[in-house]
């Protein structure tokens, strides 16, 4: 058996012999003892504290004294009842008035004596050396000849003419101490060898965590080895937000991997924690490029507010429905035809959602090519694994029958909608389109949040023309102060096929070209002729495309129709054009580049 190293600190010479004669007899102990009271005997505490002893054993003030300036475990050598009862019937031998003062281990036991015995002594509870000189120089005036104390004030007993009874600790007491530093030491060793034996189970996990302290200072890391600087300073960008929210979770893409960045805050009484587990994927290199990206919270908004519905708050009519759809934890089903902002409500009911500090994952069905189909529904790492994640589905009509009966089927099996916060948006412009809205919101019990096209509410025209207009004199250095009635009439009586979307480069158009301060009748006459008459119109009567646009701008709506056509196979689009799949592919980034 290992032997316990005691430092022990008497306060009088006495006691140090006496721990020295005990320690001698036992074999589970190795004692080192000095002789020092109070500030003295906190001194050796302070010169020995890093020299490898378990346990300090004292006395009284001193003891209170080490523990309060030493990280090492003090165990008090305690004066029992019978060491302070010896003492009475000591001083009960003498004439003199006497009076018990000492720190709280010596009154503690002095008041219960007292109490069982019917004695009537004063007793005096001290703190510190100070508190003695007065109590005695009080005392004194009084008369008392005789105090029963320990050694500090035995000391300064002397100083006032007084006589003193020193209440000495008997072996007992001393074998207690030992006894209890034992017990103390072997506990205290158990829970070493245990956060010893964790620490190494987690440092040597393969899935790697930091913690940070409130300050933000680095306490702890759990890697291997460690991570990448641009990974390790996104965690600390985002330290802040957690420290204030006490959760977040996020996406960070570096080095052809994707990291799962999940920060939690934990406080106890003594401290708070900021903890950070780091998962890292291996994704498809062009997974972000073809179809799935991910958004935070600030970015979400970022993107809605910098939009024309956030400028011209044209959301404003289903902000009731987006602020209590947000409550929930129901999938929710956006529907309106193409230019109504859909994608834009998405962003904003989930950046006021209760996974706000969660990670939104965006699955464009539109994008997506058969490669990133299979890592969609077969592979571990796939969004569709996720959990605590708002999972938003764009365009299910792109799909093929097969593709939206799978995925279905995989929301409903793996109780995604449960594990997540799943949105749709879908245009409602086909038959099939409308469809598969049905199915999917009756099969998940969706919220619905239907949008209206722009002609439906032709009288908030002026109202968003007027708040757009004032973000374009800004951007292009214009000072266009109105639009004409009989402009604005025109404008009103407008069908808009494209809604917002096309609203909103109509007057990009007119404030560009404008040579006045108001925007003209004529002018918008001449640009709405043009509109009518420069459409794709397929044979259901259906508007596709506007031929009104610059020639790139043109050409991905025309590849929109053509993969929505080809149920996304981009490989026929491809083909039917005349390019290469690599020339596709780089016109679909600026697609997504203008979304």
């Amino acid at each position: 058996m290992q032997k316990i190293k005691i430092l022990g600190i008497a306060p009088y010479d006495g006691i140090k012999s006496l721990m020295l004669q005990i320690a001698e007899r036992r074999n589970d102990i190795e004692l080192t003892a000095f002789t020092g009271d109070l500030n003295d005997g906190l001194a050796i505490a302070q010169k020995y504290e890093n020299s490898g002893y378990d346990i300090i054993v004292s006395r009284g003030g001193t003891a209170e004294l080490i523990r309060q300036h030493c990280k090492i475990p003090v165990i008090d050598i305690s004066l029992s009842i019978y060491d302070i009862f010896r003492s009475i019937k000591l001083a009960e031998n003498s004439t003199n008035k006497y009076v018990v003062i000492g720190f709280p281990a010596i009154t503690k036991n002095a008041h219960f004596i007292c109490d069982m015995l019917n004695y009537n002594i004063n007793i005096y509870t001290i703190h510190n050396e100070s508190e003695a000189s007065d109590i005695l120089r009080k005392l004194s005036l009084e008369g008392y000849g005789m105090v029963l104390c320990d050694m500090i004030t035995s000391s300064l007993a002397q100083k006032f003419g007084m006589n003193a009874i020193l209440i000495t600790s008997g072996s007992e007491s001393i074998e207690a101490a030992f006894d209890l530093s034992i017990q103390m030491s072997e506990s205290i060793n158990k829970i070493k060898s245990e956060v010893n034996f964790y620490k190494m189970v987690l440092e040597n996990h393969p899935q790697p965590f930091v913690v940070f302290d409130e300050n933000f200072q680095q306490i702890f890391y759990s890697g291997l080895s460690s991570e990448p600087l641009p990974v390790m300073e996104e965690i600390r960008k985002r330290l802040p937000v957690v420290l204030s929210e006490g959760y977040q979770k996020s996406y960070f893409e570096y080095a052809g991997l994707l990291y799962v960045l999940i920060g939690n805050k934990h406080a106890d009484s003594s401290a708070t924690y900021i903890i950070y587990y780091i998962n890292q994927r291996k994704v498809p290199l062009a997974l972000t490029k073809n179809g799935i990206t991910h958004l935070n919270k600030d970015e979400a908004y970022d993107k809605f507010f910098n939009s024309f519905y956030g400028i011209t708050h044209s959301t404003q009519k289903n902000l009731m429905s987006i602020e209590q759809y947000a409550e929930s934890s129901y999938p929710v089903m956006i529907m309106g035809e193409s230019g109504t902002g859909k994608e834009q409500l998405a962003r904003l009911l989930y950046a006021k959602s209760k996974l706000q500090n969660c990670p939104l994952t965006i699955i464009d069905c539109a994008r997506i090519n058969n490669r990133n189909w299979d890592f969609l529904t077969t592979d571990n790492n796939s969004p569709l694994s996720d959990t605590k994640t708002t999972i938003y589905i764009q365009n299910m009509n792109s799909l093929t029958d097969a593709q939206f009966s799978e995925l279905c089927s995989i929301i409903k099996d793996l109780n995604l909608h449960q594990r997540n916060r799943i949105l749709f948006t879908n245009s409602v412009e086909s038959e099939d389109s409308i469809r598969r809205c049905e199915k999917v919101i009756n099969s998940l019990s969706c919220l619905t949040l239907k949008i209206p096209p722009l002609r439906e509410h032709k009288e908030d025209i002026p109202n968003l023309a007027s708040l757009y207009i004032s973000v374009l004199n800004m951007r292009f250095a214009k000072e266009i102060v109105g639009i004409e009635p009989d402009a604005m009439k025109l404008l009103q009586e407008y069908n808009w096929p494209f809604n917002y979307d096309q609203f909103k480069r109509i007057l990009n158009e007119l404030v560009t070209s404008a040579t006045s301060s108001y925007i003209t009748a004529s002018a918008v006459s001449a640009l709405l002729c043009r509109e009518l008459s420069d459409t794709v119109i397929n044979d259901n009567g259906k508007i596709y495309v506007n031929l009104n646009q610059t020639l790139e701008e043109i050409n991905i709506d025309i590849i929109k129709i053509l993969l929505n056509q080809a149920k996304n196979n981009q490989s026929k689009v491809a083909k039917n054009l005349g390019i290469s799949r690599t020339t596709l592919w780089r016109m679909l980034q600026k697609m997504e580049a203008g979304n």
